[in-house]
């Protein structure tokens, strides 16, 4: 291969890596038994990410729709796949989370909506504050039950429409009352106001004539006496924390596939998945990462004899360090806020199909690290390599297939899966 034309192959796979790098919010896309493309070839990945300060609290740049703290350990072995994570949230209890939220944002809008609109309304329009309790429609009903007279569903005036309209709880409870009622002086003409059916229909309206009393009664309260309190704002949808259980080293799910986008082998929680998998968890990670550095060392401390090149770029506050070695694999050190310590570190080669997203690293992608174990190797990767320092001098490396390497020494833990 001519020099320019290596010159532009380096080219294109820092401009691939700046691409990597800056699409974020698609680093939280962890592999899954869905999204893996290729299973045919035995290997070992990781992924790790972590949006989530000191506080537990999700950082703003972040997808919402993704878990914000997760590692995955992918391990493809005779064409069957495993996958330990650690900080998995379960989906269906994420969903809830999202579900009760929306509830009450869309209530808190509806009421805010109601406010404004209920006072365009003409003031003999509306019903006049008052320190009783309950509404003066509320008080008429009783009188008509005392009486002896049937009580009839609500009135219906611009008031009353306005609150129907910016309510569902009294739209349901309201046409619950009409049917009820509907249904009741039918059986009253049919079999007399005595009858039982007639007295247990009438007694059932009643009760939701009064649960339709009663919420009106709320909402005419909340309209005379509005406040921030009688309305919290549940917070913008980016402050809220759907996915709560984070990363700690320990995986807390097990996923085993021998036929791709099937699943053969199920398990959640810390206690029994990391009793089971938490060493095989460890060991395969720090193997995997000892490896790479291992072989990025070499291509460094050969990088004449290999082509290797070396771009260091101004990042945030800090830097980023980027090496394509002779074989065209990609590292990525980032150093974002410049106090020296490496929190992320990629490995991607470009030439492998295998990937479970177009924008991942497809060996390493870790981000923002807070895990102890993996910063006391990756810490100090952007500093020694920007500056020229290799603190291990590696003269050989079997560069066939380390994956296969790793997974032969880790025969022994592979044999429960």
């Amino acid at each position: 291969m001519s020099g320019s034309k290596r010159t532009n192959l380096v080219v294109f796979i820092l401009l691939i890596s700046g691409v990597i790098l800056s699409a974020a919010p698609d680093l939280q896309n962890s592999p899954d038994v869905t999204n893996i493309n290729d299973f045919r070839t035995d290997r070992v990945a990781f992924h790790y990410i972590q949006l989530v300060d000191k506080e537990g609290k999700a950082l703003p740049e972040r997808n919402l729709n993704r878990d914000t703290s997760e590692s995955t350990l992918l391990i493809i072995d005779r064409g069957q796949l495993t996958l330990l994570k650690d900080g998995f949230d379960d989906p269906a209890q994420v969903k809830e989370k999202e579900k009760d939220y929306l509830n009450k944002i869309y209530k808190f809008t509806r009421l805010k909506d109601l406010e404004q609109e209920y006072y365009k309304l003409p003031e003999s329009e509306r019903t006049k504050p008052s320190s009783k309790t309950e509404p003066n429609q509320a008080e008429t009903s009783k009188t008509n039950a005392t009486s002896g007279t049937s009580p009839e569903p609500e009135e219906k005036n611009k008031e009353f429409d306005l609150l129907l309209k910016y309510d569902d709880e009294l739209l349901k409870s309201y046409a619950a009352e009409k049917a009820a009622y509907a249904e009741y002086s039918r059986t009253e003409r049919i079999y007399g106001k005595d009858s039982p059916k007639t007295s247990s229909l009438r007694t059932r309206f009643e009760e939701l004539k009064s649960k339709t009393q009663e919420r009106k009664k709320f909402l005419l309260g909340f309209l005379h006496n509005t406040s921030v309190d009688s309305n919290p704002y549940p917070g913008d949808r980016k402050e809220q924390i759907f996915y709560t259980n984070h990363s700690n080293g320990l995986p807390d799910f097990y996923l085993h596939s021998t036929t791709p986008r099937e699943v053969d082998g199920l398990m959640r929680g810390e206690e029994e998945v990391g009793k089971k998998y938490g060493q095989l968890f460890k060991t395969a990670v720090d193997r995997l990462i000892d490896s790479q550095i291992d072989k990025l060392y070499y291509y460094i401390w050969n990088r004449d004899m290999t082509n290797t090149r070396i771009k260091v770029d101004r990042f945030l506050k800090g830097k980023k360090v980027t090496v394509v070695t002779g074989d065209s694999t990609v590292y990525t050190m980032v150093d974002k806020e410049g106090d020296g310590i490496t929190e992320s570190f990629f490995v991607d080669s470009p030439g492998l199909k295998f990937s479970w997203g177009k924008e991942v690293p497809n060996i390493i992608s870790i981000s923002n690290c807070t895990d102890q174990a993996i910063l006391a190797k990756i810490k100090a990767l952007g500093d020694d390599v920007s500056s020229g320092r290799i603190p291990k001098k590696v003269d050989k490396l079997d560069l066939a297939i380390p994956e296969e390497q790793i997974l032969l020494e880790l025969k022994p833990l592979l044999k429960n899966l």
